[in-house]
This record gives C-alpha cells, sequence and structure tokens, in this order.
C-alpha cells in the first residue's frame, strides 16, 4: 500500500464524519437543526460535503439508540432485583467512577488507566460490603424475640446478581466503544474513505431523504439566506472589515466630471484578474472563486423567486441574469458579493475575502469583509493516529472510554429513549406549528442558524503558521483586489490619486484578532470592528479618514 504523501481535498469531510461518529453531542446538533428543523436554509458547506456527514451522524445515531435501549432494560431489571445497591450505584459509583474513567481516556498512559480501574474496583468493593451489611440480622436478644435487619430485606435484594447485570451493561458500553472504532479503521482512516460510500438511508428513515436532497441542492447554491447579523455563516468568524467610497471624476479633465462605471464589469474584471493568480505556480494555490447573494432570512417577502411558498424551505440558486441585476443594482436586504476562497493546511484553514462593489451617482462603494475557518478539533485527528493492531495501551483506554460511557449513557438513557420513541410525532407537531407561524408571520426567519464546520471549529489553531497563513493569504487577496481595482479605474480615465495616497492606509488595517475590539486611528480590530475611509472630492482638507 502506498504511503500518503500530501492532504487529501476530502480530509475535512472525513473529520467531520469522526466527529459525528465520536462526539454525540456534535452528531445530536447537527441532525436537529439540519434534519428537523426543515423550513431553515442551509449554510454554505465550506471545504467539505455534508451528506455523508449527516449519513455517518444518522448511522451513529441508530447505534446509541440500540445502546440505550438495552441499557433501559438492565436499568430497570437491575432496579427490580436490588433497588438499594442498583441505587448507589447510580448516585455513587458511577458519578466517581466516571469521572476517573474520562480522566484515564483522556490521558495516552497506561498507568492512568489502571489506576483509574483500581480505584474503580476499590470503591466497588466498599460499596458491595456495605449493602450487605445493611442486609444481615441483628443478633437476637431476650426482648427482640423476632429481630428485623436495619434494611428491608427486598430493598437489598440480590445485590451479586445486580452486579452481574451491572457487567453486562458495561459490557453493551465496550461493545459500541468497540463497534465506532471498527468502523474508524474500515471506513474513516485516510487510505478506505470515500464520501459516496456512506452509510445508506433505511426505509424507517425514508422521510428523511427530501431533506438531504434540499441540502444538498444548497450545497451546490449561490445564495445564502442568513438568520440575524450573520450573512457569512459557514464560513468562520469576521476577523476584519473595511470600506471606502471614492467619487468617480475623470483624470484628464479640469471640470468635475463623472465617468460612469458599470459594476457586472468591474466584478467581472476582478474576478478574471483573481482567477489569473490562481493559476500562477506557488502564489495562491486552491484559491476558489465564486459569486454569491447573500440575503436575510427574515426578509425574503422581498425576493419572491427564493420564496415561492412561504410553507418551505427557501431556495438558494439565483440565474446568472438574476445575480448580475442584483450586483448592478442592489436592493433592500440582499446583497452581491464576489467571495475568494483560500484553502490551506489541507482545508481545514480557509481564508475567505468578501467583495462588495455598487455605484451610487458620483461615487464608487466598495466593502470589504474577511472571515478565517479555523482548524477542526484535535480529537477528531486521532483517527489518523489509530493502529489496527490492539496495544495494551489502546485496550486501556477503550475500557477506560466504556467506563465514562456507562456513566453518562446510564442516567439518559430513559430519557433518550422516550425522546427517540416520540420522535417523530415530535417533529410534525414542530412542522405543524412553525408553518403555521410562517404563513402569517411575513418577518418569519428562514435563515441559517447551524453551520456544521464552524461547529467543530477548534477554539485555538494547532500551528502558529495555519494562523499566520490565513493572514498571508488575506494580505495576497487584498494587495491584488487594491492592484486591479486601480488598473480599471486608470483604464477609465478616473482620477486615482486619492486612492493611490490611501492604499497603503487600506492594507495596514488587515490585522487579525480572535477576541476584544481594539481601534488605533483608522484601525478597528475585532469581531465587530469595523474600519471605514471615505475619500471625498479632492480639496484642501479632504482626505483624512472616517
Amino acid at each position: 500500500m502506498s504511503q500518503p504523501t500530501a492532504f487529501s481535498p476530502d480530509d475535512t469531510t472525513r473529520y467531520l464524519c469522526v466527529a459525528a461518529r465520536t462526539d454525540e453531542r456534535f452528531a445530536a446538533r447537527m441532525t436537529r437543526a439540519l434534519l428537523t428543523e426543515d423550513l431553515h436554509a442551509a449554510a454554505p458547506s465550506v471545504g467539505f460535503s455534508s451528506r455523508p456527514v449527516l449519513l455517518h451522524a444518522l448511522a451513529g445515531l441508530r447505534q446509541r439508540r440500540v445502546r440505550d435501549w438495552c441499557l433501559l432494560v438492565a436499568t430497570a431489571l437491575a432496579l427490580i432485583l436490588s433497588p438499594l445497591w442498583t441505587l448507589i450505584a447510580l448516585l455513587v459509583i458511577l458519578p466517581i467512577g466516571g469521572s476517573l474513567a474520562r480522566r484515564a481516556a483522556a490521558s495516552r498512559r497506561l498507568r492512568d488507566a489502571v489506576f483509574a480501574l483500581l480505584v474503580l474496583v476499590i470503591l466497588l468493593l466498599i460499596s458491595v460490603t456495605t449493602v450487605s451489611a445493611l442486609g444481615d440480622a441483628p443478633e437476637p436478644t431476650r426482648r427482640t424475640p423476632d429481630p428485623e435487619p436495619p434494611v428491608a430485606e427486598w430493598l437489598v435484594g440480590l445485590p451479586w446478581l445486580a452486579l452481574l447485570i451491572g457487567l453486562v451493561m458495561y459490557g453493551l458500553v465496550v461493545w459500541s466503544e468497540w463497534q465506532i472504532r471498527q468502523t474508524l479503521l474500515s471506513e474513516l482512516t485516510r487510505a478506505t474513505f470515500s464520501p459516496d460510500a456512506a452509510p445508506p438511508l433505511p426505509a424507517t428513515q425514508a422521510w428523511l431523504s427530501d431533506r438531504l436532497a434540499a441540502i444538498d441542492d444548497a450545497e451546490r447554491g449561490n445564495v445564502t439566506v442568513y438568520d440575524g447579523f450573520t450573512p457569512f455563516i459557514g464560513h468562520g468568524p469576521l476577523v476584519s472589515t473595511w470600506s471606502f467610497a471614492l467619487p468617480l471624476l475623470r483624470s484628464d479633465s479640469d471640470e468635475e466630471s463623472v465617468v460612469p462605471l458599470d459594476t457586472v464589469e468591474l466584478v467581472a474584471h476582478v474576478r478574471d484578474r483573481l482567477a489569473g493568480i490562481a493559476v500562477e505556480p506557488d502564489e495562491l494555490p486552491g484559491l476558489f472563486l465564486t459569486e454569491r447573494a447573500f440575503v436575510s432570512g427574515n426578509a425574503l417577502t422581498m425576493h419572491p423567486a427564493l420564496l415561492p411558498e412561504r410553507d418551505q424551505a427557501p431556495g438558494q440558486h439565483l440565474s446568472e441574469a438574476d445575480l448580475a441585476r442584483l450586483a448592478a443594482r442592489p436592493h433592500g436586504s440582499a446583497r452581491h458579493y464576489l467571495c475568494a476562497q483560500v484553502p490551506s493546511w489541507g482545508g481545514e484553514v480557509v481564508a475567505s475575502t468578501f467583495l462588495h462593489f455598487s455605484t451610487d451617482g458620483r461615487l464608487l462603494y466598495l466593502q470589504c469583509d474577511r472571515t478565517v475557518l479555523g482548524p477542526l478539533w484535535q480529537q477528531y485527528h486521532d483517527v489518523d493516529r489509530i493502529s489496527p493492531l490492539l496495544t495494551a495501551g489502546a485496550i486501556g483506554r477503550l475500557l477506560a472510554r466504556a467506563a465514562s460511557g456507562v456513566s453518562s449513557a446510564v442516567p439518559r438513557a430513559p430519557f433518550r429513549v422516550l425522546r427517540d420513541a416520540t420522535f417523530y410525532w415530535r417533529w410534525q407537531r414542530h412542522r405543524t406549528v412553525e408553518r403555521a407561524i410562517a404563513q402569517q408571520d411575513l418577518g418569519y426567519s428562514y435563515g441559517a442558524r447551524f453551520s456544521v464546520r464552524e461547529e467543530a471549529t477548534d477554539a485555538n489553531y494547532h500551528n502558529y503558521f495555519q494562523k499566520t497563513d490565513a493572514a498571508k493569504h488575506l494580505k495576497l487577496i487584498e494587495r491584488h483586489v487594491l492592484a486591479t481595482l486601480l488598473d480599471f479605474l486608470d483604464e477609465r480615465g478616473v482620477d486615482t490619486t486619492e486612492f493611490r495616497n490611501r492604499q497603503m492606509t487600506i492594507l495596514n488595517q488587515g490585522i487579525i484578532q480572535t477576541g476584544g475590539t481594539s481601534n488605533v486611528g483608522n484601525q478597528a480590530v475585532g469581531s465587530e470592528a469595523t474600519a471605514t475611509a471615505q475619500f471625498a472630492t479632492p480639496e484642501p482638507a479632504a482626505g483624512k479618514p472616517a
């Protein structure tokens, strides 16, 4: 077998499939937001494919459903056989043992797993001894011819049989962890992964096929229907933004005559120039250019082409003619953007630049927003470190994860079983209520509220140069855009004197900051900060940044 020598374009999809299989909370949130909330638009899938991730999440949930049903039956049987012992196990042993097991599972040292196991065994022996002592009758005396034990015999029951049931429950979780391990090895390693080989939908979940098809269509679409104030959902947090307004005065005339500009032509010019640098060797490999419309989800009544029926999810595709009309005349809550995405580090870090051009009378306006998607959580990369051979350390970590899983799965099993048993009924009721509200409320928001990629993004970079590469790519795109814009304006005879004088100011505003807000002069840095430079008609006192 040949050894991998480079990142695969499918790595991000593969790691997200690993997350869907191993992270129960991530899988539950994703399926609830994307599949059950089917009246809302889907966020763009940046650098990955949604369908295999969702199918792996559904397969993992089905596997855990079987585990939860078995745990619920075993817990009920244990409560019947030995109520007191089972309650002590649920209230004392499981919380303490689960905490020890989580620490052992997070550690890569075998001695930590052995220590946690020994503490758990000692705790178990102490509990069994205590329960047995409570169940023994005291020695008879003369005044108590019929002594009673301190605890009713039926409460103690058969603790050793209950212990056996507890071991069976632990074995169920070990089996579940083993199944996950085998799935990772057989389907989600770098050598075995194929997006098209995801688990199919069973007949019992065929009703989800329409929603999956809608998500596939949205993934190929060119419209983002967003919720609230996050138009660039799916592309990561906003790291910087700047804008300027430039008067379109002729450079070869003393009179203040205006040069008419076609916004669609300007967008095409910038896009062609950026496409040219994408094919240059060692400059911006992997640069991906798209034209995209961003529409507020609570204002779709102004865009009937995207919402033909109020009880259906909005469309997320516009024809080229409609997109060009929006670029020429932006209106309402819809805006046209030229999007430049530069993936790096196997597609895990994506630097995106969004450019909006418009003309208003004698002014050209440019809005530049920039986002960065960071790497996925580090634990999703553990699939690349799984050995097909079972070592002592691997067995210890598997047993520790199973012990941690028992401590969390057993108390939650009744609620999960009830939720699963009533899911279809609750989903139908929710759909009915949501559609009734959408029919009446003209301001109902159909916008995307959840991004798979952003949900799985780590809070920190894994390598220092991941952050610097993202900053570099944003700078390169920014410099090429400004150079292209200058060339375009010079060719049309527009006076760019003021623009040239302020070019360095614009370039120096590209600072990435991941927390807080800083304002220095004309620079605004932070998640919601803005820096705006307005260029007025050249006058003695004009030209200062706003």
